[in-house]
């Protein structure tokens, strides 16, 4: 069905909006482009952008929503996130380098095959493995390294965090949260990664610093009624 559907994008000759002499024209009139895919309904337009968003809110490699955005880049239509922006968020390393050349405060981290030092904050860098874990005292090392790596198999990321540290997560949406405290912090996520709906992960201490530790889906049936009611204000739906 997905397959389906990008050989549709390629190939459809009943769709004039897609002509690259067309799309200017309509770009500037700012006339949202109807695409044969099944994305319709999580698509819409960004006219402050410029572009389309896809707004599926989970970005997860090879699941269903990650094709919507390959069947626009395919027809070169401009979209976010792209395909290489959702790998580049949702892969944690690439994610927290892609932040700090941005400049935005990380963690130090490192890429490991099995060892690390609690305390330790440990995401999977395989993108078929979701699941983090953190180790705050000695003596689990040996059990929690076996299972994140799957016997050593695969790498993982280790963020280094104090005893007293925090692990603290607020809502983006299109650069904007709800609440107040972190909306400097959406906005430069949404600027630096163009994904429009996120939960990001923090790692806070007693000081109030916060540093950005991970992104991970937020759907779009999840939003809640002010979240919602602010992406409306942002977008212009296709349907």
């Amino acid at each position: 069905m997905v397959r389906e559907s990008c050989l549709n994008v390629q190939k459809s000759n009943n769709n004039k909006s897609l002509s690259k002499t067309d799309f200017p024209e309509r770009l500037m009139k700012k006339q949202p482009i109807h695409l044969p895919t099944e994305s319709a309904d999580a698509v819409a337009w960004y006219d402050k952008g410029e572009c389309f968003l896809n707004l599926a809110g989970n970005y997860n490699y090879m699941e269903i929503p990650y094709y919507y955005s390959q069947d626009y880049e395919n027809a070169d239509l401009p979209i976010h996130p792209t395909c290489e922006e959702m790998l580049d968020a949702y892969i944690t390393p690439l994610f927290l380098e892609k932040a700090k050349q941005a400049g935005l405060k990380v963690p130090v981290y490192y890429i490991s095959n099995g060892y690390f030092e609690p305390p330790i904050l440990i995401d999977p860098v395989n993108p078929f493995l979701v699941k983090s874990a953190i180790v705050r005292k000695t003596g689990r090392e040996k059990s929690v390294a076996r299972s994140m790596t799957r016997n050593h198999t695969y790498a993982i990321c280790c963020q280094e965090i104090r005893e007293e540290s925090r692990i603290v997560y607020f809502r983006s949406v299109l650069g904007w949260c709800n609440v107040k405290k972190y909306r400097v912090l959406s906005f430069a996520v949404w600027n630096t990664f163009h994904i429009p709906l996120a939960k990001v992960r923090l790692v806070t201490d007693a000081k109030g610093e916060m540093l950005l530790s991970d992104i991970s889906p937020l759907p779009l049936e999840s939003l809640n009624k002010t979240e919602r009611n602010h992406l409306d204000e942002c977008v212009r739906w296709q349907k």
